[in-house]
Protein backbone atom coordinates (compact mmCIF):
# COMPACT_ATOMS: atom_id res chain seq x y z
CA UNK A 1 0.00 0.00 0.00
CA UNK A 2 1.20 3.52 -1.02
CA UNK A 3 0.02 6.49 0.59
CA UNK A 4 0.59 9.35 -1.87
CA UNK A 5 -1.77 11.69 -1.16
CA UNK A 6 -4.22 13.43 -4.20
CA UNK A 7 -7.35 14.72 -5.35
CA UNK A 8 -10.09 12.64 -6.66
CA UNK A 9 -11.85 14.30 -10.01
CA UNK A 10 -13.51 11.93 -12.44
CA UNK A 11 -13.56 8.44 -13.18
CA UNK A 12 -11.35 8.45 -15.86
CA UNK A 13 -8.86 10.69 -14.37
CA UNK A 14 -9.32 8.03 -11.03
CA UNK A 15 -8.04 5.35 -13.37
CA UNK A 16 -5.22 7.15 -14.78
CA UNK A 17 -3.93 7.77 -11.09
CA UNK A 18 -4.17 4.53 -9.82
CA UNK A 19 -1.58 2.88 -11.45
CA UNK A 20 0.59 5.99 -10.12
CA UNK A 21 -0.54 5.47 -6.52
CA UNK A 22 0.24 1.56 -6.73
CA UNK A 23 3.32 2.15 -8.56
CA UNK A 24 2.60 -0.44 -11.38
CA UNK A 25 -0.55 -0.94 -13.91
CA UNK A 26 -2.24 -3.86 -12.10
CA UNK A 27 -3.32 -7.00 -13.57
CA UNK A 28 -6.03 -8.88 -12.75
CA UNK A 29 -6.40 -7.29 -9.50
CA UNK A 30 -8.75 -5.20 -7.67
CA UNK A 31 -7.26 -1.56 -6.34
CA UNK A 32 -8.37 0.04 -3.13
CA UNK A 33 -8.30 3.47 -2.67
CA UNK A 34 -9.27 4.94 0.34
CA UNK A 35 -10.70 8.35 0.62
CA UNK A 36 -11.08 11.16 3.48
CA UNK A 37 -13.01 14.20 2.65
CA UNK A 38 -12.46 13.89 -1.13
CA UNK A 39 -8.97 13.36 -1.10
CA UNK A 40 -7.15 9.97 -1.07
CA UNK A 41 -5.08 8.37 0.81
CA UNK A 42 -2.95 5.65 -0.81
CA UNK A 43 -3.90 2.60 -2.33
CA UNK A 44 -3.96 -1.00 -2.17
CA UNK A 45 -4.54 -4.26 -4.15
CA UNK A 46 -5.12 -7.81 -3.84
CA UNK A 47 -5.57 -10.32 -6.41
CA UNK A 48 -9.18 -11.36 -7.88
CA UNK A 49 -10.60 -14.29 -7.17
CA UNK A 50 -11.71 -16.55 -9.21
CA UNK A 51 -15.26 -15.74 -10.84
CA UNK A 52 -18.02 -17.87 -9.28
CA UNK A 53 -16.15 -18.35 -6.41
CA UNK A 54 -18.33 -16.44 -3.84
CA UNK A 55 -16.79 -17.58 -0.75
CA UNK A 56 -13.64 -16.21 -1.60
CA UNK A 57 -14.70 -12.97 -2.73
CA UNK A 58 -16.47 -12.70 0.26
CA UNK A 59 -13.05 -13.18 2.01
CA UNK A 60 -11.85 -10.32 -0.59
CA UNK A 61 -13.69 -8.21 0.19
CA UNK A 62 -13.73 -8.38 4.18
CA UNK A 63 -9.51 -8.51 4.13
CA UNK A 64 -9.53 -5.04 1.76
CA UNK A 65 -12.71 -2.88 4.12
CA UNK A 66 -10.31 -4.60 6.93
CA UNK A 67 -7.56 -2.96 5.67
CA UNK A 68 -8.81 0.32 4.47
CA UNK A 69 -10.53 0.89 8.06
CA UNK A 70 -7.18 0.79 9.36
CA UNK A 71 -6.14 4.09 7.48
CA UNK A 72 -6.97 6.86 10.05
CA UNK A 73 -9.97 9.14 8.70
CA UNK A 74 -11.21 6.87 5.90
CA UNK A 75 -14.46 8.06 5.49
CA UNK A 76 -14.83 6.61 1.28
CA UNK A 77 -13.29 4.31 -1.09
CA UNK A 78 -13.50 3.76 -4.54
CA UNK A 79 -12.49 0.35 -6.03
CA UNK A 80 -11.11 -0.58 -9.99
CA UNK A 81 -11.03 -4.45 -10.64
CA UNK A 82 -8.20 -4.87 -13.25
CA UNK A 83 -9.41 -8.42 -15.92
CA UNK A 84 -8.10 -9.75 -18.95
CA UNK A 85 -11.89 -10.49 -19.79
CA UNK A 86 -13.23 -8.17 -22.39
CA UNK A 87 -16.34 -6.13 -21.87
CA UNK A 88 -19.00 -7.60 -23.65
CA UNK A 89 -22.15 -5.21 -24.61
CA UNK A 90 -25.04 -6.23 -22.25
CA UNK A 91 -23.79 -8.72 -20.52
CA UNK A 92 -22.87 -8.62 -16.83
CA UNK A 93 -19.34 -6.75 -16.07
CA UNK A 94 -16.41 -8.92 -14.99
CA UNK A 95 -15.56 -8.67 -11.24
CA UNK A 96 -19.52 -7.97 -10.31
CA UNK A 97 -19.91 -10.44 -7.50
CA UNK A 98 -16.69 -8.78 -6.32
CA UNK A 99 -17.78 -5.61 -6.26
CA UNK A 100 -21.26 -6.20 -4.75
CA UNK A 101 -19.12 -7.87 -1.76
CA UNK A 102 -17.13 -5.17 -1.88
CA UNK A 103 -20.08 -2.48 -1.60
CA UNK A 104 -22.21 -4.60 1.03
CA UNK A 105 -19.03 -5.05 3.17
CA UNK A 106 -18.24 -1.23 3.06
CA UNK A 107 -22.10 -0.26 3.93
CA UNK A 108 -22.17 -2.57 6.87
CA UNK A 109 -18.56 -0.70 8.11
CA UNK A 110 -19.93 2.75 7.09
CA UNK A 111 -17.84 3.80 4.11
CA UNK A 112 -19.26 5.01 1.53
CA UNK A 113 -17.97 3.62 -1.96
CA UNK A 114 -17.48 6.55 -4.32
CA UNK A 115 -16.86 5.08 -7.56
CA UNK A 116 -16.70 1.26 -9.15
CA UNK A 117 -14.81 0.48 -12.15
CA UNK A 118 -13.76 -1.77 -14.31
CA UNK A 119 -10.56 -1.93 -16.55
CA UNK A 120 -10.08 -4.67 -19.65
CA UNK A 121 -8.11 -5.42 -22.89
CA UNK A 122 -10.73 -3.40 -24.62
CA UNK A 123 -12.27 -0.42 -22.72
CA UNK A 124 -13.48 0.48 -18.86
CA UNK A 125 -17.14 1.02 -17.56
CA UNK A 126 -18.74 1.58 -14.47
CA UNK A 127 -20.62 -1.06 -12.09
CA UNK A 128 -22.83 1.98 -10.70
CA UNK A 129 -24.37 2.18 -14.37
CA UNK A 130 -27.75 0.70 -14.96
CA UNK A 131 -26.81 -0.02 -18.16
CA UNK A 132 -23.03 -0.75 -18.41
CA UNK A 133 -21.28 0.89 -21.47
CA UNK A 134 -17.42 0.52 -22.52
CA UNK A 135 -15.54 3.39 -23.07
CA UNK A 136 -12.36 3.76 -24.39
CA UNK A 137 -9.24 3.21 -23.38
CA UNK A 138 -7.83 6.27 -24.52
CA UNK A 139 -10.04 8.32 -22.09
CA UNK A 140 -7.99 7.65 -18.97
CA UNK A 141 -5.17 8.39 -20.65
CA UNK A 142 -6.47 11.82 -22.18
CA UNK A 143 -8.10 12.44 -18.63
CA UNK A 144 -3.95 12.21 -16.78
CA UNK A 145 -3.70 15.07 -14.32
CA UNK A 146 -0.38 16.83 -15.30
CA UNK A 147 2.49 15.49 -14.55
CA UNK A 148 0.77 11.68 -14.43
CA UNK A 149 1.04 11.06 -17.90
CA UNK A 150 4.00 8.91 -17.52
CA UNK A 151 2.96 5.69 -19.03
CA UNK A 152 3.36 2.74 -16.54
CA UNK A 153 3.12 -0.74 -17.85
CA UNK A 154 4.62 -2.80 -15.45
CA UNK A 155 2.73 -5.14 -13.87
CA UNK A 156 2.62 -6.27 -9.77
CA UNK A 157 4.95 -8.37 -9.98
CA UNK A 158 7.76 -7.41 -12.76
CA UNK A 159 9.48 -4.55 -10.51
CA UNK A 160 10.69 -7.37 -7.96
CA UNK A 161 12.36 -9.42 -11.19
CA UNK A 162 16.01 -9.39 -10.31
CA UNK A 163 17.82 -8.79 -13.96
CA UNK A 164 20.38 -11.21 -15.14
CA UNK A 165 23.29 -11.56 -13.01
CA UNK A 166 27.07 -11.36 -14.43
CA UNK A 167 28.88 -15.27 -13.95
CA UNK A 168 32.76 -13.05 -13.46
CA UNK A 169 31.29 -10.81 -10.60
CA UNK A 170 29.70 -13.65 -8.99
CA UNK A 171 33.00 -15.60 -9.42
CA UNK A 172 34.89 -12.73 -8.24
CA UNK A 173 32.62 -12.22 -5.04
CA UNK A 174 32.19 -16.09 -3.96
CA UNK A 175 36.17 -15.94 -4.27
CA UNK A 176 36.11 -12.90 -2.02
CA UNK A 177 33.23 -14.59 0.59
CA UNK A 178 35.52 -17.75 0.63
CA UNK A 179 38.27 -16.10 1.34
CA UNK A 180 37.62 -13.96 3.94
CA UNK A 181 36.85 -17.12 5.53
CA UNK A 182 40.05 -17.95 5.40
CA UNK A 183 41.09 -14.78 6.61
CA UNK A 184 38.95 -15.18 9.95
CA UNK A 185 40.64 -18.41 10.77
CA UNK A 186 43.93 -19.14 12.20
CA UNK A 187 47.01 -18.02 10.96
CA UNK A 188 47.64 -20.47 9.24
CA UNK A 189 45.08 -21.17 6.86
CA UNK A 190 45.82 -16.90 6.30
CA UNK A 191 48.84 -18.04 4.72
CA UNK A 192 46.88 -20.21 1.98
CA UNK A 193 46.36 -17.22 0.43
CA UNK A 194 48.24 -15.13 -2.23
CA UNK A 195 49.23 -11.38 -0.98
CA UNK A 196 47.06 -9.71 -3.17
CA UNK A 197 43.95 -12.28 -2.09
CA UNK A 198 44.85 -11.70 1.60
CA UNK A 199 44.86 -8.01 0.88
CA UNK A 200 41.23 -8.49 -0.29
CA UNK A 201 40.21 -11.11 1.99
CA UNK A 202 41.24 -8.28 4.71
CA UNK A 203 39.60 -5.78 3.28
CA UNK A 204 36.57 -7.50 3.16
CA UNK A 205 36.87 -8.63 6.88
CA UNK A 206 37.73 -4.48 7.95
CA UNK A 207 34.32 -4.01 6.60
CA UNK A 208 32.71 -6.67 8.68
CA UNK A 209 34.17 -5.36 12.48
CA UNK A 210 30.98 -2.52 12.22
CA UNK A 211 28.87 -4.32 10.54
CA UNK A 212 25.84 -0.54 11.44
CA UNK A 213 28.65 1.28 10.24
CA UNK A 214 28.94 -1.12 6.61
CA UNK A 215 24.98 -0.78 6.31
CA UNK A 216 24.84 2.76 7.29
CA UNK A 217 27.16 3.51 4.47
CA UNK A 218 25.45 1.24 2.11
CA UNK A 219 22.28 2.89 2.21
CA UNK A 220 23.64 6.66 2.97
CA UNK A 221 27.11 6.93 0.58
CA UNK A 222 28.00 6.37 -3.14
CA UNK A 223 28.70 2.76 -4.24
CA UNK A 224 30.56 2.24 -7.55
CA UNK A 225 29.91 -0.53 -9.63
CA UNK A 226 33.73 -1.42 -8.87
CA UNK A 227 33.22 -1.55 -5.36
CA UNK A 228 33.17 -5.23 -5.02
CA UNK A 229 34.86 -5.92 -1.53
CA UNK A 230 31.37 -4.03 -0.33
CA UNK A 231 29.28 -6.11 -1.86
CA UNK A 232 31.15 -9.14 -0.79
CA UNK A 233 31.07 -7.75 2.84
CA UNK A 234 26.72 -7.27 2.66
CA UNK A 235 26.62 -10.17 0.96
CA UNK A 236 29.05 -12.08 4.19
CA UNK A 237 26.09 -10.74 6.70
CA UNK A 238 22.89 -11.08 4.55
CA UNK A 239 23.58 -14.79 4.68
CA UNK A 240 24.11 -14.57 8.67
CA UNK A 241 20.35 -14.40 9.65
CA UNK A 242 21.33 -12.26 12.91
CA UNK A 243 23.63 -9.85 10.53
CA UNK A 244 20.92 -9.50 8.29
CA UNK A 245 18.40 -8.50 11.09
CA UNK A 246 20.43 -5.72 12.31
CA UNK A 247 20.53 -4.64 8.58
CA UNK A 248 17.04 -4.77 8.57
CA UNK A 249 16.31 -3.23 11.73
CA UNK A 250 18.77 -0.55 11.19
CA UNK A 251 17.05 0.41 7.59
CA UNK A 252 14.03 1.00 10.27
CA UNK A 253 15.59 3.17 12.11
CA UNK A 254 19.44 4.58 12.17
CA UNK A 255 22.70 4.14 12.75
CA UNK A 256 21.89 3.96 16.71
CA UNK A 257 19.39 1.40 15.90
CA UNK A 258 21.97 -0.71 14.21
CA UNK A 259 24.31 -0.70 17.22
CA UNK A 260 21.44 -1.30 20.14
CA UNK A 261 20.12 -4.62 17.68
CA UNK A 262 23.75 -5.65 16.91
CA UNK A 263 24.31 -5.18 21.15
CA UNK A 264 20.88 -7.20 21.64
CA UNK A 265 21.83 -10.17 19.22
CA UNK A 266 25.58 -10.47 20.68
CA UNK A 267 23.59 -10.73 24.46
CA UNK A 268 20.84 -12.93 23.22
CA UNK A 269 23.72 -15.79 22.02
CA UNK A 270 24.58 -15.41 26.22
CA UNK A 271 20.77 -16.03 26.84
CA UNK A 272 19.42 -12.74 27.16
CA UNK A 273 16.36 -12.03 25.85
CA UNK A 274 15.88 -9.36 22.59
CA UNK A 275 14.18 -6.11 24.15
CA UNK A 276 10.75 -5.30 23.31
CA UNK A 277 11.15 -2.05 21.21
CA UNK A 278 14.13 -3.65 19.22
CA UNK A 279 11.88 -6.89 18.08
CA UNK A 280 8.76 -4.97 17.51
CA UNK A 281 9.87 -3.39 13.88
CA UNK A 282 10.61 -7.33 12.58
CA UNK A 283 6.57 -8.14 12.56
CA UNK A 284 5.35 -4.52 11.34
CA UNK A 285 5.00 -2.47 14.41
CA UNK A 286 6.40 0.70 15.81
CA UNK A 287 7.32 3.76 14.45
CA UNK A 288 7.13 4.77 10.44
CA UNK A 289 10.41 3.98 8.83
CA UNK A 290 11.38 6.59 6.19
CA UNK A 291 10.46 5.27 3.09
CA UNK A 292 13.93 6.18 1.22
CA UNK A 293 15.52 4.38 3.69
CA UNK A 294 13.39 1.23 3.02
CA UNK A 295 13.71 1.73 -0.69
CA UNK A 296 17.88 2.33 -0.32
CA UNK A 297 17.86 -0.87 1.72
CA UNK A 298 16.11 -2.94 -1.01
CA UNK A 299 18.19 -1.63 -3.72
CA UNK A 300 21.30 -2.96 -1.99
CA UNK A 301 19.94 -6.84 -1.33
CA UNK A 302 18.79 -6.30 -5.00
CA UNK A 303 22.39 -5.70 -6.15
CA UNK A 304 23.80 -8.34 -3.24
CA UNK A 305 21.36 -10.52 -4.78
CA UNK A 306 22.25 -10.47 -8.82
CA UNK A 307 25.60 -10.69 -7.80
CA UNK A 308 25.29 -13.91 -6.20
CA UNK A 309 25.22 -17.40 -8.06
CA UNK A 310 21.67 -18.33 -7.88
CA UNK A 311 22.25 -21.07 -4.75
CA UNK A 312 23.49 -18.21 -2.64
CA UNK A 313 20.55 -15.82 -3.41
CA UNK A 314 18.15 -16.98 -0.36
CA UNK A 315 20.17 -14.58 2.51
CA UNK A 316 19.65 -10.94 0.21
CA UNK A 317 16.44 -12.49 -1.27
CA UNK A 318 14.82 -13.10 2.08
CA UNK A 319 15.83 -9.38 3.02
CA UNK A 320 13.89 -8.20 -0.08
CA UNK A 321 10.76 -9.73 0.69
CA UNK A 322 11.27 -8.44 4.38
CA UNK A 323 11.90 -4.74 2.93
CA UNK A 324 8.92 -5.01 0.32
CA UNK A 325 6.39 -6.01 2.92
CA UNK A 326 7.83 -3.14 5.10
CA UNK A 327 7.02 -0.82 2.43
CA UNK A 328 3.39 -2.11 1.87
CA UNK A 329 4.31 -3.94 -1.81
CA UNK A 330 3.21 -7.48 -0.74
CA UNK A 331 3.16 -8.90 -4.21
CA UNK A 332 6.76 -7.69 -4.57
CA UNK A 333 7.32 -9.43 -1.04
CA UNK A 334 6.03 -12.63 -1.84
CA UNK A 335 7.68 -12.70 -5.52
CA UNK A 336 10.93 -12.31 -3.54
CA UNK A 337 10.09 -15.24 -1.10
CA UNK A 338 9.12 -17.54 -3.37
CA UNK A 339 12.19 -17.00 -5.04
CA UNK A 340 14.24 -17.37 -2.38
CA UNK A 341 12.04 -20.82 -1.39
CA UNK A 342 12.78 -22.18 -4.57
CA UNK A 343 16.02 -22.22 -4.07
CA UNK A 344 15.86 -23.09 -0.07
CA UNK A 345 12.24 -24.85 0.40
CA UNK A 346 13.63 -24.71 4.29
CA UNK A 347 14.40 -20.72 4.13
CA UNK A 348 13.46 -19.70 7.43
CA UNK A 349 12.48 -15.50 7.29
CA UNK A 350 11.49 -16.43 3.29
CA UNK A 351 8.61 -18.91 4.56
CA UNK A 352 7.99 -16.26 7.21
CA UNK A 353 7.30 -13.40 4.62
CA UNK A 354 5.29 -15.80 2.74
CA UNK A 355 3.16 -16.79 5.51
CA UNK A 356 2.21 -12.84 6.33
CA UNK A 357 1.92 -12.18 2.68
CA UNK A 358 -0.69 -15.00 2.38
CA UNK A 359 -2.72 -14.15 5.84
CA UNK A 360 -2.93 -10.57 4.53
CA UNK A 361 -0.93 -8.66 7.18
CA UNK A 362 1.09 -5.53 6.16
CA UNK A 363 3.15 -3.79 9.14
CA UNK A 364 0.78 -1.19 11.08
CA UNK A 365 2.71 1.60 9.63
CA UNK A 366 2.01 1.18 6.56
CA UNK A 367 -1.58 2.28 7.32
CA UNK A 368 -0.78 5.51 8.71
CA UNK A 369 -0.71 9.18 6.83
CA UNK A 370 2.79 10.62 6.14
CA UNK A 371 3.65 13.28 8.74
CA UNK A 372 6.77 15.06 9.50
CA UNK A 373 9.95 13.63 9.80
CA UNK A 374 9.86 13.93 13.90
CA UNK A 375 9.42 10.79 15.94
CA UNK A 376 10.19 8.25 13.01
CA UNK A 377 14.03 7.28 13.98
CA UNK A 378 15.19 5.90 17.00
CA UNK A 379 15.80 7.39 20.50
CA UNK A 380 18.93 5.75 21.20
CA UNK A 381 21.11 8.72 20.85
CA UNK A 382 23.67 8.83 17.73
CA UNK A 383 27.39 8.38 17.88
CA UNK A 384 30.52 9.98 15.94
CA UNK A 385 31.64 8.38 12.19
Amino acid sequence: MTTTVVRAVSSPSFLALVPHLLECTPRRSLAVVPFAEGRSLGAMRVDLPPEGDSALAEGVASTVLGMACKVARTDAIAVAVYTDDDLAPGAPLPGTALVEAVRSRAGICGIRVIDALVVSPDGWASYFDAEPTPHPLQEIQDAAAPGLESDIRSDQVAAAALPPGDEETSRRIVRLLDDAELALRATRDRRRLSPARRRSAEAVVKGLSDPPALFENAVTAPWPESDLIRLAAMAFCLERPSLRDVALMQWTGDLATGDAVLQAQTAYRAGVPVPEDLARPMWGEGARPQPARLSAGLDVCRRVAVALPPERRPGPLAACAWLAWASGRASHAATYAEQALAIDPQHGLSGIMLELVDSGRLPEWVFERPTSPAGTGSSRGSRAR
